[in-house]
């Protein structure tokens, strides 16, 4: 994002006008982080945009059923109109041939109507395949927090194929990448992204630091989700948003949407 320096968004790099923001949507690995193991994160997706025959890694998502996913809205309205995607599930190194990958198209989405663009707390959206994922060990559904879930201060995962570069210049990564966090409070997040009336942060958003920096969502983690572990299972709680760049920055957390935030939409539109 350009607010890692810059802002990123996944899926774009364009600044808000008058802010350092960018968006995290176009990018490569979590920074800071380590092989993740493999199928660790059974309901992890690669979302991967189609340009001619081949495709290529733009966000993250998860799985929420058998046909539909969950990601940041940015990743759709930050592409052309006419782009086509495709969701990788079962994979762990995206540039190789894996039996344990399912690879479906997209048929449709559904971005949150508040959600008007650049960095806003309503970066979420879901996407429609094609056909059916079939879940085995390696693909799962994702368990989202509940409606109304606030999570607490404490140690989060978050797991990616964003960029991995401390500086400005992508390094992007075959191999899923994952990192332990600290969820910090919301007053400590505003203050570190402006303080209160200059942040763009909203009330829903869920924030990591550590803001001693060298640890961060880049871009390409954009849609991915940010992991906890209630009561013994792995549960998504966020959808990674937006940061700064150079991603790691001292003093700058990395952004997600609240799941239990949005929970009641997102179950509101699917199937």
């Amino acid at each position: 994002m350009k607010l890692f320096g810059l802002l990123f968004l996944v899926a774009a790099a364009a600044a808000a006008p008058g802010k350092d923001y960018i968006e995290l949507a176009k990018g490569g690995r979590v920074v800071g982080g380590i092989n993740a193991l493999p199928h660790e994160f059974p309901s992890i997706v690669s979302l991967q945009r189609i340009i001619l025959t081949t495709s290529s890694h733009i966000c993250g998502g998860s799985i929420i059923n058998p046909r539909w996913i969950l990601t940041a809205a940015h990743c759709i309205t930050e592409s052309p109109a006419t782009a086509r995607f495709v969701a990788f599930a079962g994979s762990h190194q995206i540039t190789a041939n894996e039996p344990t990958r399912q690879a479906i198209n997209i048929d449709s989405h559904v971005v949150h109507p508040e959600y008007l663009g650049g960095v806003n707390p309503s970066d979420v959206a879901v996407m429609h395949l094609v056909s059916a994922f079939v879940f085995n060990t390696y693909v799962q559904p994702a368990a989202l927090a509940p409606v109304g879930y606030n999570p607490q201060p404490g140690p989060a995962t978050l797991a990616g194929w964003g960029s991995t570069s401390s500086t400005n210049i992508p390094s992007m990564p075959a191999i899923l990448q994952k990192v332990i966090k600290p969820i910090i409070d919301y007053p400590t997040c505003e203050q570190a992204n402006g303080g209160p009336g200059n942040s763009p942060l909203g009330e829903t958003n869920v924030c990591t630091g550590p803001l001693t920096g060298g640890v961060s969502a880049c871009s390409g983690d954009s849609g991915g989700p940010l992991y906890v572990i209630e009561n013994g299972v792995q549960t998504q709680v966020g959808i990674v948003s937006w940061g700064w760049m150079p991603c790691g920055s001292v003093g700058r957390p990395s952004v997600y949407v609240g799941v239990g935030a949005y929970r009641q939409w997102i179950d509101s539109n699917i199937d």
